[in-house]
């Protein structure tokens, strides 16, 4: 019998069914006694860790109670009191006692390492040192996860959002462009609308290009025979981070998705990041008593906040080969984890991060939703595709991207100051030489419902993409020698151009408006006619391209209703939404940029089975278990 199995039930903690069940899942898993036992919900961390003292015939001490002298205590080794879940506790007849929650060869190296012998060891719980290390040095984590990334590289940080030399560029810009317009109005404004107008075709055509390339049908993946070459046992753990503020209506179905995760409960390491000050979530997700593996870690308050400084600081609490994040509304595929391993196993090394396909699982509600979903449907299933196959670093999604644990520390983390900490991440790991793929896996999310909230949200994403612009191109000649032609190509068009097109798009519709409505010789006056062709030409062809690709996104449907044809016709309707949202990311850039408008969830009623698929089709998307990038 298992050692610590015998002393369970001798205890009278579990009964022998019990035990005979937790053994057939450890022979499985390959996992320890302990872990499967506070996955499962089954004893308190109290109860087991009294139990493993009695296994090593140490004496069990409860931190919370009984806290640790602070004086043995250090800020430096704070991350490490948290890694080998070890930290000084007393010093008592010229040693130093040591608690402990992980008795493994690492923590004990550590221990003789940093003490040499003259320790001795009682044992805690990882719940203890964790609450231990949250009230002593939380604050101190917390700045560590904002500033991570600006101290190992400031010129990649958006804490500055315009460098000194980008805001010398700026005003010498605004200035000759107001001059040149005061002294030679006509030109300047020929030279306007005609750098506006070749700009937009040409975001126009390299988009239509992109998404042409990611049309082409992939190689099928048999995923039921591909999964089932890796037992539960050679699966390593999983960190998912799912930041929350505010979102008492999605804990419950956040919870049960996350549940239902088609991955060893004793692998998963699940933390539900809330904001200190959030008392009411942090009262609800307590009260629904979620099982162990499922840790709340409290963000101390700070004037930042901002989702990627709360995932940054997650992260030290972080125990998982790999990581992903989801949001508070999502509801990921269950076998989404199990696919992110097969694909990494099988791909080369300098494929480090997959990013799963999203949509939405209240796409139904009405016209701004069928909008949202179409193209969501266009950007996951086909553009990011098509950006794959041309090698060109993918803006990655705030949800449902899969990273390892190490990569991302090297990369120096999210920048805790973007506010588009997703796609800075993708440009930031293809300009050190990695490579982001799709993975073959779906997450249904919440469309929001109503055009403000619709435009808060996009605000944000479109203030995150002009960060990330103006960060990365303090530097252009490095930029283009990291990315190289073609990519430096694709992060101007998809990143900084597609904010620009936006922004001048309104400009470009006012003077085909003026072309129809004023006297032909006056607009002639101003612009030549081949620039009010090609003005022209631009509005045309950007409502039948739009046509096109949302009328193909409907096709792909399984299920297609004439209310998704009819948003598709419809959607360059849905585009002028953009150009709302961009002036206000570009006012909110200037004097608020890294304010983080939280987008709200919980109010769909329509929470779709999580273990259904979605409307749309699921076949041919490209991971490079057979197509080598």
């Amino acid at each position: 019998m298992n050692p610590l199995g015998k002393i369970l039930k001798s205890r009278g903690l579990i009964t022998e069914e019990k035990l005979e069940y937790l053994l057939n899942i450890q022979k499985h898993s390959g996992s320890r006694l302990g872990d499967i036992i506070i996955s499962e919900g089954i004893l308190t961390y109290l109860e087991l860790y009294n139990a493993i003292a009695q296994h090593y015939d140490l004496t069990f001490v409860n931190l919370l109670k009984d806290p640790p002298d602070e004086k043995l205590l250090t800020c430096i080794n704070a991350v490490d009191y948290i890694n080998f879940q070890a930290m000084p506790w007393k010093f008592e007849n010229d040693k130093i006692i040591i608690a402990i929650a992980e008795y493994s060869d690492e923590t004990i190296k550590w221990l003789y390492d940093k003490y040499s012998d003259n320790f001795e060891l009682v044992v805690t719980s990882p719940l203890d040192i964790r609450k231990t290390v949250e009230r002593l040095y939380g604050k101190l984590l917390e700045d560590e996860s904002k500033l991570s990334l600006w101290q190992q590289n400031p010129e990649i940080s958006a804490r500055v959002t315009a460098s000194g030399k980008t805001k010398k560029v700026i005003y010498l810009f605004l200035i000759s462009a107001l001059t040149l317009s005061l002294i030679f109005p006509k030109q300047s404004s020929s030279l306007f609308i005609s750098f506006c107008s070749i700009s937009y075709f040409l975001s126009i055509i390299v988009k239509m290009y992109i998404f042409c390339v990611g049309c082409k049908p992939g190689e099928q993946i048999n995923w039921k025979k591909l999964i089932s070459q890796y037992n539960d046992s050679s699966l390593p753990i999983y960190t998912i981070l799912i930041p929350m503020y505010k979102e008492v209506a999605s804990l419950p179905n956040m919870i049960a998705a996350m549940q239902a995760m088609d991955y060893p409960s004793e692998k998963l390491d699940i933390k539900l990041i809330l904001e200190d000050d959030d008392d009411e979530t942090i009262n609800a997700a307590m009260a629904l008593k979620p099982t162990y593996n499922f840790e709340i870690i409290r963000v101390p308050y700070s004037t930042l906040r901002t989702k990627p400084k709360a995932c940054n600081y997650a992260l030290r609490y972080a125990k998982g080969e790999y990581v992903t994040v989801f949001d508070a509304d999502d509801i990921p595929e269950p076998l989404q984890l199990k696919k992110a391993i097969a694909v990494f196993r099988n791909s080369p090394d300098s494929i480090i991060c997959l990013q799963a396909r999203l949509n939405y699982y209240n796409a139904d509600t009405n016209w701004l939703t069928h909008s949202f979903s179409l193209e969501y449907s266009a950007l996951f299933n086909i553009m990011l595709r098509g950006l794959s196959r041309l090698r060109i670093p993918l803006p990655l999604s705030g949800t449902s991207n899969h990273i390892s644990l190490s990569h991302l520390r090297e990369l120096g983390e999210w920048d805790a100051y973007n506010v588009t900490e997703d796609a800075d991440l993708g440009i930031r790991l293809g300009a050190q030489g990695f490579k982001t793929a799709m993975l073959d896996s779906y997450t249904m999310e919440e469309s929001t419902m109503d055009i403000p909230a619709w435009l808060r949200q996009r605000s944000r994403w479109i203030k995150g993409y002009m960060q990330t612009w103006l960060v990365h191109m303090r530097n252009p000649i490095l930029l283009y020698k990291k990315l190289g032609f073609k990519s430096f190509c694709g992060f101007q068009f998809f990143i900084g151009f597609s904010s620009f097109t936006f922004l001048t798009a309104p400009i470009l519709w006012l003077f085909v408006l003026l072309y129809w409505l004023l006297p032909p010789y006056l607009v002639a006056d101003w612009l030549p006619s081949w620039l009010l062709w090609l003005s022209l030409n631009n509005f045309f062809l950007n409502v039948i391209i739009h046509w096109v690709m949302m009328l193909y996104c409907v096709s792909r449907k399984k299920k297609p209703t004439y209310q998704y044809k009819i948003a598709a016709l419809l959607y360059p309707f849905y585009l002028t939404l953009h150009s709302i949202a961009s002036y206000k990311a570009l006012y909110q850039l200037i004097v608020k940029p890294h304010f983080w408008e939280k987008t709200t969830h919980g109010f769909s009623k329509t929470i779709k089975n999580h273990m259904q698929a979605p409307n749309i089709t699921t076949n041919n998307v490209d991971c490079p278990i057979l197509i080598r990038i």
